[in-house]
């Protein structure tokens, strides 16, 4: 049995590879907060008991070293995943391959793998990370991409950097239409407009690259919030998509049986 990890910025999220990987979108997917993890708490053991029965564990870890101090020793059965030069007919274009953050590697090869077309992969989550797959002459090229605050961070900045924005971070925020009529909805509007209009301008550049429209794929918590601020034509086409660094996960844990 092989088990995937993505330890992400503030979740870790796990499950067990199929045997099919037709299988993919029935996952049975487990989440709990880091914290759990540092603190050994329930969700986070069921996780460890895991680790011990899998004969292979793949992981993607963009959680730092203090998550691995809670690993078992796994030995030889952990496969850290490292983003590479090339993999599974994907090149990657980064100087320094390795320094590309195993989760937004994983994304883009489990899209390369799902459409095999030129695309725009955006992650919403901790941080918003927004990477460029061009396809040209059917050779797929990981062209770059660019980090930025995610929309709890955005607002996190605000309201520690200006003294009269101290507003808490609203729950269940639904996307507003026409303007804000009070600062903390002000706050709201502007961190999702901001997010938002990233992620137009960049597949924006993306399109003025190629000679054919490029997909948009968005996962992470604030997916659907973002992909409802995009401009009416993007939003229509934009394709929310969850777990795809598991996802890529299982397709490397298929190559490495070849």
């Amino acid at each position: 049995m092989k088990l995937l990890i993505d330890a992400g910025n503030s979740r870790t999220k796990w499950a067990w590879c199929p045997d099919d990987l037709l299988q993919l979108a029935a996952l049975q997917i487990n989440t709990f907060d880091n914290q759990d993890w540092f603190e050994g708490a329930a969700s986070a053991q069921a996780l460890q008991s895991a680790m011990a029965v899998a004969d292979q564990v793949y992981l993607s870890n963009v959680a730092g070293e203090r998550w691995l101090q809670r690993l078992p020793e796994l030995g030889q059965r952990l496969q850290r995943i490292v983003a590479t030069q090339s993999a599974m007919g994907l090149q990657n274009t980064y100087s320094q391959p390795a320094q590309l953050g195993s989760d937004r590697w994983c994304s883009l090869l489990a899209v390369w793998h799902r459409e095999e077309k030129s695309a725009l992969v955006v992650s919403a989550g901790t941080a918003m990370t927004m990477d460029a797959l061009m396809v040209k002459q059917g050779e797929a090229i990981f062209a770059g991409g660019s980090i930025q605050p995610g929309l709890r961070l955005m607002w996190q900045s605000l309201q520690q950097g200006a003294a009269q924005l101290d507003y808490a971070y609203p729950s269940g925020q639904t996307a507003e239409s026409g303007f804000a009529n009070n600062s903390q909805q002000a706050m709201w509007l502007g961190c999702v407009q901001a997010l938002a209009a990233s992620v137009a301008a960049q597949y924006d550049r993306l399109c003025q690259c190629l000679d054919h429209a490029p997909l948009l794929h968005i996962s992470g918590g604030d997916a659907d919030l973002i992909a409802r601020y995009l401009p009416h034509t993007l939003s229509a086409q934009a394709i929310i998509v969850d777990n795809l660094v598991l996802e890529g996960l299982a397709w490397l844990a298929k190559c490495s049986d070849k």
